[in-house]
């Protein structure tokens, strides 16, 4: 749906984000839905159709029209993210964003190791500026986006909110170790997808060993971290509501099985993603068996 890295691209995505950051927040929000919508349709109609294939596996009950208008609604969602980048550092300011359940995380913060759960629903990036609202220092393990500007953008909006980046890598997971050894947070995006096929949330799959769930699984077993779920639900166009789970900790187990851990994790973060599905991310890749 994103134009590919290159000069050229590179300086019409310039353009318009320094254009969205002249207009008014709702404004800017709503070219990037109709860009994406209008992409999709013209350019990418095979996006809808695979956001309309996995829809009927997880609204078997759903019409023609209502799946066409849940594509529809994915798209918007995406468009919406990606334009307000330019424009969130006004949320906070402009009231857009209502908190749940932050004070807990104020009260561990320090105390004891958190990790944190984001999945992609609404705009999981609001979570940077509440983080920063209330005090929290974020350290994020998450792959920076392949396109250039795109990955120049996201950086620089998540380093205005003070997320120290860490590299999804044998040295990232270092970096985790020692931040949540130090009683720090550490978040991650526990739903993923990648190369085009869902690893995460498993959706009737068997576990795997090989995503963001089994390393949230083994930084929590070897740090005794607490853990909590956040998810961000979009109100209209430009207000959210972000939600915070009461924290948790992984279940007591005899030896090592990751594949039980996974499992766990999966059954917190699926019932989440399953209940704002037209809202997820990751909503057009494949949901074939991870192997």
């Amino acid at each position: 749906m994103i134009p590919q890295s290159g000069r050229a691209a590179d300086a019409i995505q310039a353009f318009f984000f320094y254009l969205l950051r002249l207009l008014p927040t709702e404004v800017a929000s709503d070219i990037g839905s109709a860009g994406i919508r209008f992409n999709g349709r013209v350019a990418r109609p095979d996006i809808i159709e695979n956001a309309k294939k996995n829809l009927r596996q997880h609204k078997p009950e759903a019409t023609e029209a209502e799946l066409d208008a849940m594509a529809m609604e994915f798209l918007d969602g995406v468009g919406r993210v990606a334009a307000e980048f330019a424009v969130m550092d006004r949320f906070l300011k402009e009231g857009r964003i209502n908190v749940h359940g932050v004070e807990t995380l104020r009260e561990i913060n320090g105390k004891r190791p958190l990790i944190g759960l984001c999945v992609h629903t609404g705009n999981w990036e609001v979570f940077s500026p509440v983080f920063q609202a209330n005090g929290l220092q974020l350290n994020s393990i998450i792959a920076p986006p392949m396109n250039a500007f795109e990955r120049a953008v996201v950086e620089r909006v998540r380093r205005s909110f003070g997320v120290n980046t860490i590299l999804p890598d044998h040295s990232g997971i270092r970096q985790a170790l020692k931040v949540l050894k130090s009683n720090g947070i550490v978040s991650m995006f526990p739903d993923e997808a990648r190369e085009g096929h869902t690893m995460a949330p498993l959706f009737g799959r068997a576990p795997h060993d090989k995503g963001n769930l089994a390393i949230a699984a083994k930084l929590a077993r070897k740090t005794g971290a607490m853990l909590v779920l956040g998810h961000c639900r979009r109100i209209g166009k430009c207000h959210f509501d972000l939600t915070f789970s009461e924290l948790f900790e992984m279940p007591p187990r005899q030896g090592d099985d990751i594949l039980a851990d996974v499992a766990f994790l999966n059954g917190r973060i699926e019932a989440v993603v399953s209940a704002n599905i037209p809202r997820w991310y990751f909503l057009d890749d494949s949901l074939a068996p991870v192997t």
